[in-house]
């Protein structure tokens, strides 16, 4: 097989249709945006003014949204000027208080009934949270929103969160545990991919392929792309005229006609939730998003492991001063400064899009 036989990208309406896990529809433009905070805001307001009857009481919800939104914009613009701890805490409020408007937004009410945190720092521990069984006298934040966003909690595998595996599946500081060797000698597991939706040339079949650089075959556990889920939705390609990659093509193929609305509505979204659950984890940059596949996947989803580290630092400042010395002045020190810089931004771009169901990117325009 050449590379000419892996198809066509596809394109709805002469724009190239692409993977995003935001409930987006194909082709989405991208919203650009230097103030993702503010944009929710304004787009909260705009569902306000199109409420005409508000017979399921959306209003209410949506002026929750808001309050909770600059509840979460104010908690950040202060952290900006603060110092670790209290930096800390500070972000953490700032990622609760968002979560909370993803929750309202996915149809989730609040003010209803007891609601905490959902996770503990237990006092004989140090770096291990602790998950809270979720029980129907209450609402859990935490175990809400890994159910909504998509990877809900498993108690079987033990109440323990430990903080070494909370970092290890936050793409922005995994390269930076390696070099402090924090993951115990383990592989990468972040495998950078290339994912483009395509069709064939008749134009009424639509698939999706999946590639990676051959450089990584020596620093990853690539072989995992051969087995499990992986084996499950994914067809390993013999590429001759290209010596540099690796291609693999999707299993399912969906029938669709590219000139219908209709069409794309019922597909793309097939193809997206195919691609989700193979663990592919987006990273917003300058430059558009790049994408990752997680080869060890981990119980929690990504931003519930953002969520899960913002609690930590927040109450290790809070309640642990002498943990609080011990923890940033040792060897975690470097990889939770990176984390504290890095994190917030991509929290925020990653939330809105889901919550709006958007594609929202930075501004190359954009100087810090």
């Amino acid at each position: 097989m050449k590379l000419e036989d892996l198809g066509e990208i596809a394109l709805k309406q002469y724009k190239v249709a692409k993977y995003f896990p935001f409930g987006n529809l194909a082709a989405s433009p991208y919203i650009l945006t230097s103030d993702p905070l503010g944009y929710l805001e304004a787009y909260l307001n705009s569902k306000i003014l199109s409420i005409q009857k508000d017979k399921k009481g959306q209003r209410k919800k949506f002026e929750k949204a808001i309050y909770f939104t600059q509840l979460s914009a104010d908690f950040y613009n202060s952290s900006r000027l603060a110092k670790m701890p209290s930096k800390g805490t500070l972000l953490y409020y700032s990622f609760i208080n968002l979560v909370k408007v993803f929750l309202l937004c996915k149809g989730m009410d609040l003010e209803t009934k007891m609601e905490h945190h959902g996770v503990s720092l237990p006092s004989a521990e140090k770096t291990k949270l602790k998950l809270l069984s979720s029980s129907t006298d209450g609402i859990s934040i935490f175990h809400e929103f890994a159910e909504k966003i998509g990877k809900k909690i498993d108690h079987s595998s033990g109440l323990d969160i430990d903080l070494n595996d909370i970092l290890k599946n936050i793409p922005e500081v995994h390269e930076i545990g390696f070099a402090l060797d924090l993951f115990n000698g383990t592989k990468r597991k972040f495998l950078p991919v290339q994912i483009s939706i395509r069709t064939d040339k008749t134009r009424k079949k639509i698939y999706y392929t999946i590639s990676y650089e051959k450089k990584f075959n020596d620093l990853m556990k690539v072989s995992k792309l051969e087995s499990g889920i992986f084996k499950l939705k994914l067809d390993k390609l013999n590429i001759e005229d290209d010596k540099s990659n690796i291609h693999f093509r999707s299993k399912k193929t969906w029938n669709y006609t590219n000139t219908s609305e209709k069409s794309w509505k019922i597909c793309y979204p097939k193809i997206v939730e195919d691609i989700s659950a193979m663990n592919i984890c987006p990273m917003i940059t300058r430059d558009g998003y790049r994408f990752y596949l997680d080869l060890e996947p981990y119980k929690l989803h990504r931003l519930s492991s953002l969520l899960a580290f913002a609690f930590y630092i927040g109450t290790v400042a809070r309640y642990r001063p002498t943990l609080n010395e011990e923890i940033l002045k040792g060897k975690y020190q470097s990889i939770i400064n990176e984390a504290i810089i890095a994190c917030p931004n991509q929290f925020f771009y990653l939330m809105v899009s889901h919550i709006t169901n958007q594609v929202l990117a930075i501004p190359k325009s954009k100087i810090d």
